[in-house]
């Protein structure tokens, strides 16, 4: 496995008055320099085997926070939006709207009308970050620092739309892993701004907006996790490490009114510590039912099931996991009707405790993706929040997988 963690740059002083800033280069923001701050002491504790940058100001002096060896590759440098370059969003709107609507329907009409296609860019992006998986070692890191316009194309590999983006455009100084492996990759994290507060500004505003906001938190370790079996509907408590984790989370993220869990002891006591009262037990949010796996390894299985696994995991066949539990199928149907007849909260998060097969099946849901059992998603680690957004135009995934209270804990 490689490890590949994006990060968009610190806000620039262009983003802050809502300039829309392409190639052109220029100073961060006051509040930009505050972001890098916060980025250089959490990523100040990760070494890289390499960071490489766009060659733009912006994104230079945000590598420079946790790095003291840069490398410049211009292929990651931002879209080219020809003459739109320095205009506002009003501005382009008003003066180009037709062009700016061709530009993105059809994705090969060059921006700005000099600048490039987002195919082209989208492209672009796409072969510099192949060029660099291949030059990596197995089992190594890297870091790209970069800008939201070409992490778009990126996060699109994991989190397809349709008709429109299901994801948030990424915050700037923004954490968003992938997980490489030798045949596909995995999206492990996305839009990540835990060094900034337990709230990201996009959940904090659609909160204010009287938008509901789901808060997605995979319940702590289990022993079962650390022995690599299949719990699913096993009812594992948190181990030692477990209450650790949860006893992290709550002092990160706070206690919060309206609070759903699975009922699964794992869930429910991970949901005791951000829960200001007993938290709503709600059946449908317990994990996949893994029939007769439940509870053995991965290498007791192959050893008595191989030719399941292998409908399953190699030619995507959704059956029915263990022969008598669910398949993918069910356990998506089965959480997202449990996630959509829940009564949100108000002016807060409204926080639900489960599991890491629940999460992802339920994120993969909001996707147009073909995935059998949402394998473009890395399982999110223990205690890890996801925000989910609903508004008018329907779900929208604010971040995936963000967990910086577990940076300090023994892993």
């Amino acid at each position: 496995m490689k490890t590949i963690t994006f990060i968009r740059h610190a806000e620039s002083a262009a983003n802050r008055v809502g300039i829309w800033n392409g190639r052109s280069d220029g100073p961060l923001s006051e509040e930009g320099h505050a972001q890098l701050k916060a980025l250089g002491a959490r990523l100040g504790k990760t070494r890289f085997d390499l960071v490489v940058s766009s060659p733009l100001e912006r994104a230079r002096h945000t590598a420079a926070v946790f790095s003291d060896e840069v490398e410049i590759d211009a292929e990651f440098i931002e879209i080219d939006l020809g003459r739109w370059d320095g205009w506002t969003s009003e501005e382009v709107q008003s003066q180009d709207g037709a062009a700016l609507r061709a530009a993105v329907t059809d994705r090969t009409s060059p921006m700005g009308a000099t600048g490039e296609s987002l195919n082209e860019a989208g492209q672009r992006v796409l072969n510099a970050v192949d060029k660099l998986v291949a030059t990596m070692p197995d089992d190594s890191t890297a870091a790209v620092v970069t800008h939201g316009g070409l992490l778009q194309t990126v996060l699109h590999q994991f989190l397809p739309g349709d008709t429109h983006r299901v994801h948030s455009f990424v915050d700037n100084t923004s954490i968003t892993t992938v997980k490489v492996f030798d045949e596909h990759s995995r999206l492990a994290s996305f839009n990540d701004t835990g060094h900034l507060g337990p709230r990201s500004s996009q959940v904090s505003e659609f909160l204010a907006a009287g938008q509901p906001v789901v808060s997605l938190i995979r319940h702590g370790q289990t022993r079962a996790n650390v022995e690599q079996r299949w719990q699913g509907q096993g009812d594992w408590d948190l181990d030692e490490t477990g209450y650790l984790q949860a006893e992290a989370l709550g002092a990160h993220y706070g206690r919060w009114n309206t609070v759903f869990s699975s009922p699964l002891q794992r869930a429910r006591n991970t949901a005791g510590f951000v829960a200001a009262t007993d938290p709503v037990v709600v059946d449908d949010l317990k994990e996949v039912n893994m029939g007769d796996w439940e509870g053995l390894t991965t290498d007791e299985i192959a050893a008595r099931w191989p030719d399941v696994l292998d409908q399953i995991y190699q030619k995507g066949v959704d059956l029915k996991r263990g022969t008598t539990g669910e398949s993918w199928a069910e356990l998506t149907t089965r959480v997202r009707s449990a996630l959509e007849t829940i009564e949100p909260a108000s002016g807060e998060p409204t926080v639900v405790v489960a599991h890491g097969g629940a999460i992802r099946a339920y994120i993969s849901s909001l996707t147009v993706s073909n995935d059998t059992y949402a394998e473009s998603l890395y399982t999110p680690p223990n205690t890890s929040i996801s925000h989910v957004a609903f508004t008018d135009r329907g779900p929208l995934i604010l971040d995936y997988a963000v967990a910086p209270h577990l940076d300090d804990l023994p892993s």
